[in-house]
């Protein structure tokens, strides 16, 4: 019986890693367009639905709280019906409802179908990482998961490019109409390519269906090795990995969240806290500071953002229509990502994991966004966790960071124009907490390190 990382690793990164690659980079692109993205969507939208500051925290909050709420759900899913399942069919949804949210004349009918695309889009959030990781050998998987996440860079250009095109325009249907249905291009590419697409061997392993992942396998080998090699050739007769379920003992997934805060309560409670301190920062901070910076693009004072918003609110926005000028900076801001994601690909050749995510939180304290250091937290998460456990112990984490998210984008809402300075300082105490957490982690995988 052969170790399936071990066969992954004899058949090498071939062209079914990079098909799963790149169907889940497209697939992360489409994402970000819908998580970050949506923020110059709004800031294109904000006359016509009447967005002012409240509303702008309540839709953020909204969505973010739907993906909050089904995350465990999917999670549970993904652990027992597949993650390309759980994948296809939620994307399918997730895209439709966003299409039709470009198309609503009024705030609230837009505030509803952003919710229920929200409730969908949070499947593709935790089962894309994990599909993606369980076709790579492990110690590959930070650098290929560093490599999907270059999506994230890629769509904060994407974005911003195209609003800087079609958001200065008097037309009908408005830019961001547009602009919003472009966005949801890279989801359709990625849905098309998933369908052709097979199941994760390790999940089926995980669920006890030998010849299902057997048969991945086979597929695998072909793709990689050529069509005249098989595994049988390879010496391959039957698969394993680490730490399975025992079928017999199985009691449900209530028993499976017990063993979760029980047996690795220590890493879960770190990772939760970990992932709603940088995803609260990494998703309200850029759609908050394009607010911002649309509204202070005339203010030619040298003032600091804090002394620019005092005694004002985020709501006098000095026109409807953006210019190409006020993308600029969210614009720079994707270029930095895709750079600081290159970076981290050469940095992981060097250094671990857990130095290089201490080093972005230390630059997150100095104002950038710490978006470049969770996809490497999650890939730690991975290993950490066996594969039947995965699904839920991503669904627990992404819905703490989702809660990070929606408290975060209140707590901006509410405060930003009244008490800015506190605001700000008070998310670098955040940071500081984080990275005691972070150093108490272990600082790579170590297959002996955990048992079944």
């Amino acid at each position: 019986m052969s170790d399936i990382d071990d066969v992954f690793a004899e058949l090498g990164f071939g062209k079914m890693q990079f098909i799963i690659l790149f169907c889940c980079l497209v697939l992360q692109i489409w994402i970000t367009n819908e998580q970050l993205g949506i923020g110059v969507v709004l800031a294109g939208a904000s006359c016509e639905l009447e967005i002012h500051d409240k509303r702008l925290a309540w839709l953020m909050a909204g969505n973010f709280t739907a993906q909050m709420l089904s995350c465990f759900l999917w999670g549970q899913m993904s652990d027992v019906y597949g993650r390309r399942k759980v994948i296809l069919t939620t994307a399918i949804g997730s895209n439709i409802l966003s299409i039709l949210s470009a198309f609503m004349p009024e705030y609230w009918g837009f505030f509803a179908l952003r919710v229920l695309a929200g409730f969908f889009l949070s499947a593709s959030v935790v089962c894309c990482l994990t599909y993606l990781s369980e076709f790579t050998k492990i110690s590959l998987r930070p650098r290929v998961l560093t490599i999907m996440s270059y999506a994230i860079g890629l769509s904060l250009i994407y974005v911003p490019s195209l609003a800087g095109a079609v958001l200065p325009l008097h037309i009908k249907p408005s830019g961001w109409r547009i602009l919003l249905v472009c966005n949801q291009l890279p989801g359709v590419i990625g849905i098309i390519i998933l369908i052709f697409l097979p199941e994760s061997p390790k999940y089926y392993l995980s669920v006890g269906k030998q010849e299902k992942a057997m048969k991945v396998m086979e597929r695998v080998c072909r793709m990689n090795k050529g069509k005249n090699v098989t595994l049988e050739s390879l010496g391959v007769n039957s698969l394993t990995q680490p730490r399975l379920r025992n079928m017999s003992k199985y009691f449900g997934p209530c028993q499976d969240i017990r063993t979760l805060m029980t047996k690795y309560v220590k890493i879960m409670c770190i990772f939760i806290y970990v992932f709603f301190a940088l995803s609260g920062l990494s998703f309200s901070l850029p759609i908050w500071m394009l607010r911002i910076r649309v509204l202070t693009s005339h203010l030619t004072e040298p003032l600091t953002v804090c002394d620019h918003l005092k005694g004002k609110t985020t709501s006098t926005s000095r026109g409807c229509y953006l210019t190409y000028e006020e993308m600029e900076d969210p614009l720079i801001h994707g270029f930095v990502v895709l750079l600081l994601f290159i970076v981290t690909s050469l940095l992981l050749i060097c250094l671990n994991r857990r130095t290089i995510i201490l080093l972005y939180v230390a630059i997150a304290m100095l104002g950038y966004p710490p978006t470049c250091c969770i996809r490497l937290t999650s890939s730690l998460l991975i290993d950490l966790v066996p594969t039947h456990l995965r699904g839920k112990a991503f669904a627990l984490t992404t819905m703490m960071g989702r809660c990070g998210v929606l408290i975060t984008s209140l707590y901006v809402g509410y405060t930003l124009s009244h008490v800015c300075y506190v605001t700000f300082n008070i998310f670098i105490l955040v940071l500081i907490v984080c990275g005691i957490l972070v150093y108490w982690l272990p600082a790579e995988y170590r297959r002996d390190s955990f048992t079944a």
